[in-house]
């Protein structure tokens, strides 16, 4: 080991965040994907958001 070099710390950059994951949406297969059944009602399946 180099003399000069014995008493320097080895230093690692700042971690960095893992950007944000989307989750995985399907559309409902009860409303079609638009949150309300055939008598416009909230689909109780998906209740309302359009996806499963």
């Amino acid at each position: 080991m180099r003399p000069d070099l014995a008493d320097e710390a080895i230093t690692s950059p700042d971690p960095q965040p893992f950007p944000p994951i989307e989750p995985k949406r399907w559309c409902c297969c009860y409303c079609g994907g638009g949150g309300l059944d055939s008598y416009g009602e909230i689909c109780l399946h998906c209740e309302g958001l359009g996806f499963c």
